[in-house]
Order: C-alpha cells, then sequence, then structure tokens
C-alpha cells in the first residue's frame, strides 16, 4: 500500500530547532499512523482515490503529520513537566489523555470521516406519532381519532 506521506513532509513541516534527523524512525511512524487512519476510518483508502480536488488526501497528510509529530515531541509519554522554583515555577501539560500515543484527535478524525459519520451525536424525538405536531402525524380518517 503506497504511502500518502513522506519523512521529509513530517520534517519540513516542524516547527522549531529539535525536527528529528532519522528519516527511517520518521518513516515506521508514518507507517504506524496510516494504518490507524486506515483503521479508524475504513473508507479513506478508496475516498482519496475518487477524490478530484485532492483535498482529502491533503488532509490526511495533515492529520498523519500531526499525529507522528505528536510522538516525536513526547516520546517519553511525559503528562506534566514542572519547571523552575519557587514564585518562578510553572507546569506543562502534554498530550491531553494519550501523552507520547499515536491517536487522532476528535478533529483529525472529523477531517477524514465522510459527511455526517462520527459526530457522536443524535437526536430522539419525544413527540408521540399520534400528536399532530409529530413529523410522521397522519389524521385520523373518521375526524376524531377512533
Amino acid at each position: 500500500m503506497a504511502a500518502w506521506t513522506t519523512a521529509d513532509d513530517v520534517i519540513d513541516a516542524w516547527i522549531g530547532d529539535d525536527a528529528p534527523t532519522d528519516a527511517n524512525k520518521v518513516g515506521i511512524w508514518i507507517d504506524k499512523a496510516e494504518r490507524e487512519v486506515r483503521v479508524q476510518v475504513p473508507t479513506i483508502t478508496d475516498r482519496i482515490t475518487a477524490d478530484t480536488t485532492g483535498d482529502l488526501l491533503a488532509n490526511t497528510k495533515d492529520v498523519v503529520i500531526a499525529m507522528v509529530q505528536r510522538v516525536f515531541r513526547n516520546p517519553e509519554g511525559v503528562r506534566q513537566v514542572s519547571e523552575g522554583t519557587g514564585p518562578f515555577s510553572g507546569s506543562k501539560t502534554y498530550g491531553g489523555n494519550h501523552p507520547g500515543a499515536l491517536y487522532l484527535t476528535d478533529e483529525e478524525l472529523s477531517k477524514l470521516s465522510p459527511a455526517g459519520q462520527n459526530s457522536g451525536a443524535f437526536t430522539v424525538d419525544s413527540i408521540p406519532v399520534s400528536s399532530p405536531f409529530s413529523d410522521n402525524y397522519t389524521a385520523p380518517t373518521n375526524g376524531w381519532g377512533w
């Protein structure tokens, strides 16, 4: 299966001076990230092939780059780091619920999912069908509802 993202894509998109230098290792994590994308969004490969605009491929690359960069920025999986002493101390929290892990955020998943999927939301119609306010209401034929 052809890769969507290259090691150069990840390294070129890096912000800061500590970009990874081992393209082979970056490639290994790209493969892992792309496999995870295919697991989470099973239709992604066919949809990328069918996409004539190239936007889905670009979004997929952006997501894979972000996933790999999260791992390289926090390889030890540290959740919180304290810095300084006394009144000048502070802490930084990394990785949210998945420090150092390879994962898709909800926003990334929604970028890659077909429209209307993975919203996690649904509605329940609590209006009975016998009510005239229901979308499925049918007026009684005898006019009295019996």
